[in-house]
């Protein structure tokens, strides 16, 4: 259900997008100004937009959504864990790998 939230913050006319020239486009026009004149666009707009939601508060107590506990996202650290701990061993690789290149381009042991 949809519900507005607040004042509305611009007001503007209806219309519909044709081709140029479109044999439509004055007949739309004075579709759309007949309803408007009528009254049907304000009816429409007050029914999905003013009206107030006509669900009864028993409704929404069974929807109510449960708190989330560690069995629900237990998944996540695991997932997390694994990916640090993957990026550690990658970085140690990295490291001590770049460390030989440079001991050997310097002809130097790696422990001095």
């Amino acid at each position: 259900e949809l519900m507005q939230v607040g004042g509305q913050l611009d007001s503007k006319g209806y219309g519909v997008g044709l081709p140029m020239n479109s044999p439509y486009r004055d007949k739309l026009s004075m579709a759309i100004l007949e309803l408007q004149e009528g009254g049907k666009i304000q009816m429409l707009y007050n029914k999905w937009w003013k009206e107030t939601s006509t669900c009864s508060r028993e409704d929404t107590t069974e929807s109510k959504a449960n708190a989330l506990g560690l069995e629900n996202v237990g998944g996540i650290f695991v997932v997390l864990l694994c990916g640090l701990t993957l990026a550690i061993v990658v970085a140690m690789i990295e490291f001590i790998y770049k460390s030989k290149e440079n001991a050997e381009e310097d002809r130097q042991s790696l422990c001095t």
